[in-house]
């Protein structure tokens, strides 16, 4: 139990870092089995990658585990359900690079021996998991101690929570370790061959200034290209793999709000009516009284008077300390405020500080009393905060903290420093550790007000919510086809809504979140088909399935329209070209052929290979290309690019030196790039995977 308290009181920082390496990297293996399940079969499969087959039963069990994690980091009782959603899917991630990678590792006898894991959590090597893990850091300094490693590691066998979670962290840290091994293999095996280099040194070592008329393909009507029926269908049967699909859902839905009433929110103006007499009494403590009763909790800040809405500044500006203003509506609340105190306070301060942090309070106390003797006998605070701060963000800087306003720090300091005077040197002690201050500098006293206010929000009361489910339900009831649904949604003037491109795996449908149940119905259903009235995010849904597209390849006839567009755009660089090139040859020159396309001739200078854009024409690497490569003086052929058709002219060409060893690093570190980024990927796209995770959520 006290492995427990401590992994959850400590925890907290660690999910962000390992949960994080862990799932972003899509490494997780099985904690339990490498197997296939033994439940395994059409009926009970979620996934199957290659033929591996995960059954619901293994793949639960991820989730429990994984729920369990979560649970001892953050003494959270569980998941919301858009964190079960997005669990869901990273566990799914999990499995499949699991199937895909452990192949790879097989073939290649890529392993992680028990001496490397000791390496990683003990030894030279310390990974960051570990080593800025809070479980396995002193907690007077906050510093990692190998030996508090050491001492859970032969304690988590007599207790089964710490079993676990030691299972959990070692996984992560043998696969991140197989993975980083094939990957280095595969980046070591990658290089730049001489003839690239050697072009990409002479494409590099140009700069060049060139003039060019670029010809819009818009400038080109639509009415003068024709694309045939054959031509769509020759391009659909050549590029069919770019039209593969996943199974998707159109629907159209109408909300109703459940919103509160007029009498839920004299309801709300009551209870602070009913109130408000116990709240102005003079012998309540204004303070106990609002965190008992009030929506929101006392805040305990002094304001400035220009922080506060208009109609609280005109109470504040007439009133005495322990003065009640209200029932006033504001931020969907009605409240009333009671004036706590008023006090004459700097809007803002500068401050440096030393934090200091030992193995005990007392400890940390008499250090601290001992830099203050050195400070006050003429020491550098600077310097000593440099060489004693645990706070290494202003240690860096001599412990200054630069400006900041009341509010911004926690509390302990914050009253410290505000209701401190500039030069004083203060001990203070938060929940990070004792603090040595040193005011530096304030802003000029103002008056600030610190106010007590009951609040009570606005919310809809059940007899509301079951008036909004009353129509809701009325409405399906009475228009249960399509062609009621939007003769109702016609004559009521009500706003129809869309959901398009609907996964089968989606949690979120338009606005809503956590949408399950909507898209299981649209999935489930036949296109016609009027739904049952679901509630999501405070509304009540009720949708129509108009469109169902199976898994598959979209057929030539969906899309033929994107087809006929790109072709088009084809034609119509091909007959700009073809014209362009034919004035060119009659003798026409770059003003001649920019005013019959009612254009101009654009100048460049200094384009390089490495630029991505072209000034006048936006991103277009083939008229790089060509200005880079076109000897000076001479114009080029009709350059068909993404926008338009270019022809250009070479005025000068500069030579510009390139380093071969520049370019050997940059080639390394895209190397190393494309192989952290596209190995998954590009596993993936070889891969046969069915995701039948739709079946059981």
């Amino acid at each position: 139990m006290a492995t427990l308290e401590k992994i959850r009181s400590k925890g907290g920082v660690f999910v962000a870092i390992f949960i994080g390496l862990a799932l972003a990297a899509f490494i997780l293996t099985d904690l339990m089995s490498s197997g296939p399940s033994i439940f395994s079969g059409n009926q009970t499969e979620v996934l199957n990658i290659n033929g591996k087959s995960i059954g619901i039963n293994e793949f639960q069990n991820k989730i429990s585990e994984m729920e369990e994690f979560n649970k001892l980091n953050t003494g959270a009782t569980g998941l919301t359900e858009e964190e079960t959603y997005s669990l869901r899917e990273q566990i799914k991630e999990m499995f499949i690079s699991q199937a895909l990678l452990e192949e790879r590792y097989e073939q290649l006898g890529i392993a992680v021996t028990s001496e490397e894991v000791l390496d990683m959590v003990t030894g030279r090597n310390i990974h960051p998991a570990i080593y800025q893990h809070p479980l396995f850091a002193d907690p007077g300094t906050g510093i990692f101690d190998p030996q508090r490693v050491m001492s859970f590691l032969q304690n988590k066998n007599v207790d089964p929570t710490a079993y676990f979670y030691w299972m959990v962290m070692e996984e992560q840290l043998i696969n991140e370790k197989l993975f980083i091994k094939y990957g280095n293999l595969l980046k070591k095996g990658m290089y730049m061959p001489t003839a690239l280099k050697n072009q990409e040194i002479a494409a590099r070592s140009k700069s060049v200034d060139f003039d060019f008329v670029g010809v819009r393909l818009s400038t080109v009507a639509d009415s003068l290209i024709t694309v045939s029926e054959k031509e769509v269908k020759d391009y659909y049967n050549k590029n069919k793999k770019y039209f593969k699909r996943e199974a998707t859902r159109d629907i159209e839905y109408i909300t109703f709000a459940i919103e509160p009433t007029d009498a839920d929110r004299t309801a709300a103006l009551e209870w602070v009516n009913k109130l408000i007499g116990d709240f102005s009494s003079p012998e309540v403590d204004p303070i106990q009284f609002v965190n008992l009763n009030s929506d929101i909790q006392y805040i305990g800040r002094n304001q400035r008077l220009a922080e506060f809405s208009s109609q609280v500044q005109d109470f504040i500006l007439s009133a005495k300390v322990g003065d009640v203003f209200g029932p006033y509506f504001e931020d969907n609340a009605y409240k009333a405020s009671r004036l706590v105190a008023i006090n004459n306070m700097p809007d803002s301060a500068r401050a440096r500080h030393i934090l200091i942090r030992e193995t005990t309070l007392d400890a940390t106390n008499a250090l601290a009393d001992s830099l203050m003797d050195l400070i006050r006998k003429g020491a550098d605070f600077a310097d000593l905060a440099r060489r004693y701060s645990q706070d290494p963000g202003s240690a860096i800087n001599g412990g200054d903290l630069g400006w900041f306003t009341e509010g911004m720090m926690v509390p302990e300091f914050n009253d410290a420093v505000f209701k401190g005077k500039t030069g004083d040197l203060v001990k203070t002690q938060t929940q990070y550790g004792i603090h040595i201050i040193n005011i530096q500098q304030q802003g000029p006293a103002t008056p600030k007000y610190n106010l007590a206010t009951l609040v009570r929000e606005i919310h809809y009361s059940s007899e509301t919510y079951q008036d909004v489910y009353r129509q809701a339900a009325r409405f399906a009831a009475d228009n249960n086809t399509p062609e009621k649904f939007n003769q109702a949604i016609e004559e009521g003037k009500l706003v129809k809504r869309y959901g398009r491109s609907i996964r089968e795996n989606d949690n979120y449908v338009g606005g809503f979140t956590s949408a399950r149940e909507l898209v299981r119905w649209a999935f489930e259903t036949n296109v016609g088909s009027m739904s049952p009235v679901f509630e999501f995010d405070d509304q009540f849904v009720i949708a129509n399935l108009v469109n169902a597209a199976e898994e598959g390849y979209a057929s030539v006839n969906e899309v033929s329209p994107q087809i006929t567009a790109y072709l088009k755009q084809q034609k119509k660089a091909e007959l700009l070209a073809a014209q362009i090139e034919a004035k060119l040859a009659s003798g026409a020159s770059f003003e001649t052929i920019a005013a019959d396309y009612n254009t101009e001739v654009e100048t460049v200078n200094g384009l390089s290979f490495s630029d991505i854009q072209v000034p006048g024409a936006g991103v277009e690497p083939a008229l790089v290309s060509a200005a880079v490569n076109t000897p000076a003086g001479q114009i080029s052929k009709p350059v068909k690019g993404n926008n338009g058709v270019y022809v250009l002219k070479v005025n000068n060409v500069e030579t510009v030196e390139v380093s071969e060893d520049l370019l050997n690093t940059e080639f390394a570190q895209n190397t190393l790039m494309t192989v952290d980024y596209q190995l998954i990927r590009a596993l993936r796209n070889d891969a046969e995977i069915k995701d039948r995770r739709a079946r059981f959520y």
